[in-house]
């Protein structure tokens, strides 16, 4: 007989080895970008009233841009941009090599890989301040699935409406008319001034001329014309950019430019030999004058 309380049959086990010890907890996760591969690129160049917006707004249409900070070291600004891939931050720093910034300034970008990684310090909670506010961090970010938890209490959201199957909300109200109630008085407009038409038309010698261009020579204005009349007539015309009569003892000449050469030929070829009613009888010549022609 086996020991007390032990049956014949049974077999005495090992005894079961004790359970191993729970895991550690976890650290936090890397990065999905760990390594030693710098994606960082430098930016020098800029503007000395430089702002964190415009350097973001400049980045954050290039592949693969995740943040960007702007530094100033006596007064210069640096820039650093963070990016996915490192063959991203290569081909960010060929881009923007040699940019014009601000034609203003005539600031040109001059970039390089950075030494290390931009380090993106995000704050949370109460903590969120607490960095330091003169070097921000701007990111490109991803709004795409953001949820708010709870209603914005400035906006709240409009409550349901109930009604019985088939009920159809009534139409949203008319637009707010301050003036409602209110007679209020047309206002008269103004009547357009005349605009001055040629009085008439008369054949001009006009044998020497010059190649076609966007300014017209006008001559045989007389010595009472009237500017506003001259201005009335040929500030209608399509392609109209500016006029400048010249006043001489003996006679009054006029330039009229144009945008492109195709308007003032059409001007030089309808209004030749017109009649303006301040200048008596006499016809205007039209003419390309030849310091101002160019090549079309």
């Amino acid at each position: 007989m086996a020991g007390t309380g032990i049956h014949p049959y049974h077999q005495q086990w090992p005894p079961a080895a004790a359970a191993p010890p729970p895991p550690p907890p976890a650290t936090a996760a890397a990065p999905p970008h760990a390594g030693d591969e710098v994606r960082t690129i430098f930016i020098t160049g800029l503007p000395e009233d430089v702002k964190e917006r415009e350097l973001q707004n400049l980045l954050r249409w290039l592949p693969g841009f995740e943040a960007s900070q702007l530094n100033f070291k006596a007064e210069k600004p640096m820039g650093f941009a963070l990016f996915s891939a490192p063959h991203q931050a290569l081909a960010a720093k060929d881009i923007l090599q040699d940019m014009l910034f601000d034609p203003d300034t005539k600031s040109v970008l001059h970039t390089e890989m950075a030494k290390k990684n931009l380090f993106v310090k995000r704050g949370i909670g109460a903590d969120a301040g607490a960095f330091d506010q003169s070097k921000r961090l701007r990111t490109a970010g991803d709004y795409t699935h953001t949820a708010y938890t709870s209603p914005s209490p400035f906006h709240p959201p409009p409550p349901p409406v109930w009604g019985p199957h088939g009920y159809m909300a009534p139409p949203p109200p008319p637009p707010y008319d301050p003036y409602a109630g209110y007679s209020v008085a047309p206002v008269p407009m103004p009547t357009p001034a005349p605009i001055a038409a040629p009085s008439s038309y008369v054949p001009v010698q006009n044998t020497k001329d010059n190649p076609p261009c966007n300014t017209l020579f006008i001559g045989n204005l007389g010595e009472n014309i009237n500017e506003e009349e001259v201005r009335g007539l040929f500030s209608v015309q399509p392609g109209f950019k500016q006029m400048k009569i010249l006043r001489q003892e003996r006679h009054t000449v006029c330039f009229i430019e144009f945008e492109d050469v195709n308007s003032a030929t059409n001007v030089h070829h309808n209004l030749q030999g017109a009649v303006i009613p301040s200048s008596g009888s006499v016809g205007m010549r039209i003419q390309y004058p030849f310091l101002y022609c160019q090549a079309p």
